[in-house]
């Protein structure tokens, strides 16, 4: 239909979009059978934003995910499961992500201000997260820590 063009880019090479707008894959590993897989480090003329939705372990990353989100405003991280406790019939192994707890154990030393640039995205349909009444909703809020929503904005 000519609507889609595809633009391609490079691991940690800027694109710029225009009105300020810029964005920098980071090539994230994660169940790369099919393609790579990347997260964005995205810059507008005012914010920068991280952008990791999906991730085997922070550990498996080349990168320090604290020194990340130190150097941006916004940070959307993997919370595709809160621990290991949600699924039981199937090996996380191979399905590998970042469980919640674990990447608020990373932070549990940082200031406020850095956790207050967290917002956990991309949850399982498993995830109690899903559940503002939760106990798990309720430990990660308490701990400085954002769940994010659909519908939500934020300016750049």
């Amino acid at each position: 239909n000519g609507n889609i063009a595809l633009n391609a880019i490079q691991d940690s090479v800027v694109t710029t979009l225009g009105n300020g707008l810029r964005i920098t894959p980071l090539q994230v590993p994660h169940r790369d059978e099919y393609s790579e897989t990347v997260g964005y480090l995205i810059e507008g003329p005012q914010k920068k934003v991280l952008f990791i939705s999906d991730i085997d372990k922070w550990e498996s990353w080349k990168e320090d995910i604290v020194i990340w989100v130190k150097a941006v405003d916004y940070a959307f991280l993997d919370a595709t499961f809160y621990s290991g406790d949600e699924i039981r019939q199937r090996d996380l192994r191979k399905i590998p992500h970042p469980f919640v707890v674990e990447t608020m154990a990373l932070f549990k030393q940082e200031p406020p201000a850095l956790k207050d640039k967290i917002w956990f995205i991309h949850m399982n349909h498993t995830n109690p997260m899903l559940n503002p009444e939760s106990a798990a909703w309720k430990a990660v809020t308490d701990s400085g820590f954002h769940i994010a929503a659909m519908g939500m904005t934020f300016g750049l």
